[in-house]
């Protein structure tokens, strides 16, 4: 028995793409980072859709950065930002801690009602409550990257807002961290 020969087509192999060059100001301004002595502001975002086990990376994070005197920044969702929001009160240290809420505190779920109630400093935009939720988070992740120096996000390559934000927070030259979960 032969097996008959039939032509493969697989098209056009894949272009590597040419990563953009940093510029001089941006590897300056990351070893500055690297170098400086003293406590930063982070801001930590993600999707509300992540395992336990990401929820428990993220935590303990958030745990050691407020540990070491960074002021921790984050929104008030389920998922990464309830993890960011647990290890952040951990440390025992709620003067480091800030939530936004992209909403006022009724329109989130009850469970992060109850979390939040341990938080003692949180911004709520009530003034997008007539907004959906992914416009409301735009909004807030743009307020939250304004305060903050570096951000860290965790995502999954189709968490368009937690992609957008990275974006935007690398053009006001922030240092950032993707992490993508997928």
């Amino acid at each position: 028995m032969t097996i008959p020969k039939r032509e493969l087509l697989v098209g056009n192999p894949q272009q590597k793409v040419q990563a953009k060059s940093p510029s001089i100001d941006t590897v300056m301004k990351e070893l500055a980072a690297i170098q400086q002595q003293g406590p930063r502001k982070y801001c930590i975002l993600g999707t509300r859709h992540c395992s336990f086990l990401h929820q428990q990376i993220i935590e303990l994070l958030a745990y050691a950065l407020v540990l070491s005197g960074n002021h921790v920044y984050t929104s008030g969702n389920i998922g990464t930002n309830a993890a960011t929001i647990r290890g952040a009160l951990r440390a025992e240290r709620p003067d480091l801690l800030t939530v936004f809420l992209p909403q006022s505190l009724k329109k989130q779920p009850p469970e992060s009602q109850e979390l939040l109630e341990q938080v003692e400093d949180i911004i709520e935009m009530s003034e997008n409550d007539d907004l959906q939720l992914d416009a409301a988070s735009r909004l807030c992740n743009s307020l939250l990257l304004t305060k903050t120096t570096q951000l860290v996000a965790f995502a999954f390559h189709h968490s368009n807002t937690v992609i957008e934000a990275t974006a935007e927070a690398q053009s006001l030259e922030m240092i950032v961290t993707l992490l993508y979960l997928d």
